[in-house]
């Protein structure tokens, strides 16, 4: 792979050297012409229109500085093309996508968006976009395949940069947003070069304030679970108020249950809270071991965010038939802090048994457990575990957060860059018979490096510290092999050894809300020293790089059809990708396969030795808690051991333009593709546009499309994930995904049929455009989860008040993928009766969605101005999967996911109509723009929904105001969401559903642009 990258970018450099002096030649020389800008997105022939064949939609520059400038998030999100979109602090949907705007058209994902920086590949994440640069983004909404390669099924996003700019331009902005110090901006762009030689440079630098998450009213809809339908999302079971059992004596030979390692009970359990300690700060009391709480009040809707761009590009003249073009950008976002819950949920511990119950103990010898068996007049006990318990919930994490927050904190640093460079023109006189044909060749080389941390708890040291062991300055003997962990009675506590307080007593309030706690006694808090050394950051640093080498012909055939001359392109491409993973932590890569990372616990009879805790089935006479899966020693994610992989690709592809008759014009393209492993496919394309008559016209495509596994995903690979179950009282518990050995390829095939109209309006200086398109789209073999965890926890606990009606994996053979805390019994709960569920990573049954894209514009004389009324729509009229078979039972017979809040397909909401409407007037140097932004409802399809099952359509009005004081100096002020709308409210952690609505509410934005 690295010989391939090296001669790669000593391809582009050795380019840019060798077309040094011509440039300094060309500059001499003087001033060439001016390209005219032609819309190329869809096709490498040159000259494509906006109303072509292909259906192609155009944001200029000042189209969107009519808009107030909206952040690349707020473009994205208002695309009515787009999909399910966030860049916010979505923590529950991967907190380390927070900043990162990625585009997903159709809904089919970001990973089938193919993104462009002027006609070449870029990272997904483009953040390294240079705004103020821009001189116009066009979006291809149809499948790109056989003009672009693998990734392009959704369709296509082209960001093209300004090209002769000369001179300075400063832009900054401000936004006020209520409840938070709002967000800023500033960029400044300078170009030099008037003549053949033009050099443009641009630097970015954005920043976004927190907005914590109980500033808005629909988030803390949720606190109060005494109210008729609250919002029961953002509640655990699993907390640190607990039940909990009182055991007797240690046995002599531990065993892998929880009284043959604890003990036996010596009574019922005992509970740390009653229902009025469990109210008094902010819970709700369930039963004798559960006192739920939300954990929402420790997030934030916004977290403080800075993103960093820089931007260079030369464009030279280097002959009169060669230019040269080299392009380098930059971006970064650096999140602090992300914040999550206090701790995570505990849904594996360090107890021999597996599952999330019984599975700590703590000895009587620990002060904190004495006083609790004195204060509840408990006599005989030894020790006492938890039924269910986590580490920090009510009370928060008062250290991890350095006083920003009380809960544990992600670290993100997101880094992209690219440099591309290349020679495009047309073949001199010395290519003889070649004469006039174009050429275009280019190096683009992309890198990414996402670094994130994902904190977790260790469950062995909290066991260490529960038997007074606990700290990083501990070092106490262990005269006890037999028994994992620390046994020396007579040192815990003791010369650096702390004990952890796991008790009501040991904390103050519930600190966001500042709700006393009853039960605190003061001087029993924990360290803040063994708060820090119980958590593992599971740092990560992922590093994807590609190199692409571009080579295009394009010309004229010397045929001539009807309705003129055949154009043509053929072209070859080469990619290379690498993705390599740093995990630095022995605890997260694996080095640490099991709960303990050393030590011994009991023998197998009298005579036998001592065993370790060694990856083993459960039904192994030598198992000691740690399962064949490797599961590490977290409570909740499991180890990530670091991978590599890498995959080289190379294609061929020919365009055809034939005019058939002068008002007929058909394009076809074919492209071959191959990757390394294997993996290969033939795509083709054919497309259309017939004049009908004067102002209408037709056209149509159909293609096909490609998509290669992520580079990222190894067949066998086996990771983990937290999943919020529904079923299961909404807790977080643990999801494991295990990729298929068999993974193949996913296939699309795409049409596109639409009608365009352009006429005079009501009168004759009166302008009208409409253009209709119907779109469809059908993956096979998609790649993906084949059935989500939700739906197999669904159809296994299937009864009344979801509850087991059957134990036996021959009559529900999902039962084997579901991990139990204790024996699967028939009319047990889901909630508290398993811990994990497993799945298959694969090629699943694929999805068709088809709908309708509208465009209209009217432009007229209105006054001493002009008036524009634009439309812009997309109307959904199918979205369905095709039937899912897991262990051969039926998961899905197929669902139709139109309209619905598809919580089980991980909050991907698919609404009907998303619209957008606006009345623009110019008036001289004045602008003034009012939008109307529309998404229609969607409906929760889960069972037993009670906030938000039928959704509300979103709708926002914003405007914008733009004074142009001179040529040099113009003035903006918007103001979006003028009525305040809250978004629609969804059964999801926030109370709405962040992939479609906007949490911020009204915001009123100022902004200034000066050119010198």
């Amino acid at each position: 792979m690295k010989p391939v990258f090296c001669g790669a970018s000593a391809a582009a450099i050795l380019i840019s050297l060798a077309s040094s002096p011509a440039w300094a030649q060309a500059a001499r020389a003087g001033a060439g012409a001016e390209v005219e800008e032609v819309v190329v997105t869809g096709s490498h022939i040159r000259g494509t229109p906006e109303d072509a064949a292909l259906p192609v939609e155009v944001f200029s520059q000042e189209d969107l500085q009519d808009r107030g400038a909206p952040t690349a998030l707020e473009f994205a999100k208002t695309l009515t093309i787009a999909g399910p979109t966030t860049g916010e602090s979505y923590y529950f949907g991967g907190p380390e996508l927070t900043g990162s705007v990625n585009y997903n058209l159709r809904g089919l994902g970001r990973d089938k968006t193919l993104v462009l920086l002027n006609g070449r590949r870029m990272d997904p994440n483009t953040s390294n976009i240079p705004s103020i640069a821009l001189a116009r983004t066009e979006i291809l909404k149809d499948g790109a395949a056989v003009i672009y390669g693998a990734d392009a099924t959704g369709g296509v996003v082209n960001f093209i940069t300004r090209e002769r700019f000369v001179g300075l331009e400063v832009d900054a902005q401000y936004k006020y947003i209520d409840g938070s110090k709002g967000d800023y901006s500033v960029g400044v762009m300078g170009g030099i070069g008037s003549g053949d030689v033009n050099f443009l440079w641009s630097a970015e630098y954005e920043h976004r304030s927190r907005l914590h998450a109980l500033e808005r009213d629909f988030v803390r809809d949720s606190l109060d679970p005494t109210r008729p339908g609250y919002n029961p999302a953002p509640w655990s079971t699993l907390s640190n108020l607990a039940g909990w059992q009182p055991r007797g004596a240690l046995p002599a030979i531990p065993s892998a249950t929880a009284n043959g390692e604890f003990g036996l009970p010596v009574g019922g359990i005992v509970s740390d809270f009653s229902p009025a300690s469990c109210a008094a700060v902010g819970g709700r009391y369930d039963n004798n071991f559960t006192c739920a709480y939300n954990y929402i009040p420790y997030y934030n809707l916004v977290e403080n965010t800075d993103t960093y761009r820089a931007y260079a590009q030369l464009n030279a003249r280097v002959t009169e038939d060669m230019e040269f073009h080299a392009d380098v950008s930059y971006g970064q976002v650096t999140v602090p802090q992300v914040f999550g819950s206090p701790a995570q949920p505990m849904v594996r511990g360090p107890a021999m048994a597996t599952g999330s119950t019984f599975q700590f103990y703590v000895p009587i010898t620990n002060p904190h457990a004495a006083a609790f068996a004195a204060r509840n007049g408990i006599a005989g006990a030894q020790g006492f575990t938890p039924v269910t318990w986590r580490l920090l919930a009510h009370g928060g994490n008062p250290v991890l957060g350095e006083g920003e927050g009380f809960g544990v904190p992600d670290k993100i640093d997101n880094q992209v860059w690219r440099i591309s460079a290349g020679l495009n023109g047309e073949l001199g006189d010395w290519a003889g018979f070649a004469k006039g044909i174009g050429y275009d060749f280019a190096v683009t080389y992309n890198q990414s490096t996402a670094f994130f941390t994902h904190p977790d708890t260790l469950g062995f040291r909290v066991q260490e510290a529960l038997n007074g062991f606990g700290g990083p300055n501990c070092r106490a003997v262990d005269l006890d092999p037999a028994r994992f962990g620390t046994q020396n009675p007579a040192a815990a506590g003791q010369n650096g050894c702390m004990w952890w307080n796991p008790f009501s007593t040991g904390f103050a309030e519930q600190p966001i809300r500042g709700l006393a706690n009853p039960n605190h006694v003061a001087g029993t808090e924990n360290s803040p020293e063994l708060v820090r050394w119980m958590f593992d950051p599971r740092a990560q640093e992922t590093v994807n790089q590609s190199i692409t080498a571009d080579l295009v012909f394009d010309g004229r055939a010397g045929i001539r059809l009807p309705g003129g001359e055949i154009g043509w392109a053929v072209g070859a491409q080469l990619r290379a990708f690498e993705s390599r993973e740093r995990v630095p932590s022995p605890f997260f890569n694996g080095s640490t396969p099991c709960e303990w990372p050393a030590g011994t616990t009991s023998a197998n009879g009298p005579g036998s030795p001592n065993l370790g805790a060694n990856p083993l089935p459960t039904t192994d006479p030598n198992f000691r808690g740690c399962t064949p899966d490797n599961p590490g020693p977290y409570v909740l994610f499991a180890p990530n051991p670091p991978d590599y992989a890498d995959r080289q690709q190379h294609s061929f592809f020919a365009e055809l333009e034939l005019p058939l008759l002068d008002n007929v014009n058909l394009q076809a393209a074919v492209r071959r593709e191959e990757f390394s492993g294997g993996l290969g496919a033939t795509v083709y394309k054919v497309a259309g546009k017939w004049e009908v008559w004067g102002p209408l016209s037709v056209r149509g495509s159909y293609g096909t499309n490609y998509q290669t596994p992520p580079l990222g995903v190894i067949p066998g690979q086996v990771t983990f994930a937290a999943r919020n179950y529904t079923i299961a009282g909404s807790n977080w518990l643990a999801a494991q995904f295990i990729t298929d050995e068999s993974l193949k390829p996913e296939t699309a095939k795409a049409w596109n049929v639409g009608a365009i109209w352009q006429s005079r309006g009501i009168a004759d200086d009166h302008r009208f455009r409409l253009i209709v398109d119907y779109f469809d789209i059908e993956t096979k073999d998609q790649i993906g989860q084949i059935a989500d965890p939700n739906q197999i926890a669904n159809l296994v606990f299937n009864g009344p008040g979801g509850t087991v009606t059957t134990c036996d994996p021959n009559v529900q053979p999902l039962l084997r993928r579901v991990t139990f805390n204790g024996t699967c019994t028939v009319g047990m709960s889901a909630v508290g009766a398993f811990s994990s569920i497993s799945t298959r990573y694969g090629n699943g049954p694929g999805q068709s969605t088809n709908g309708f894209d509208v465009q209209a514009d009217y432009d007229m004389t209105l006054g001493p101005g002009d008036l524009r009324l634009s439309l812009t729509a997309t109307r959904v009229t199918e979205l369905k999967t095709g039937p899912t078979e897991l262990d051969g039972v039926v998961v899905s017979t197929g669902d139709n996911r139109l309209g619905t809040l598809n919580f089980a397909t991980f909050a991907q909401a698919a609404p009907k109509l998303r619209a957008n409407l606006a009345a623009n007037y110019a008036l001289d140097r004045q602008n003034f723009r009012l939008g109307l932004n529309y998404v229609s409802a969607v409906r929760d399809e889960r069972a037993g929904v009670q906030y938000g099952e039928e959704g509300e359509e979103w709708v926002t009005v914003d405007f914008t105001y733009r004074l142009e004081l001179n040529d040099d100096l113009a003035f903006t002020a918007t103001v979006a969401n003028i009525l305040d709308r809250d978004p629609p409210p969804a059964q999801e952690e926030f109370g709405y559903d962040p992939w479609t609505g906007n949490p911020i509410g009204r915001t009123i934005e100022v902004g200034v642009r000066k050119t010198f």
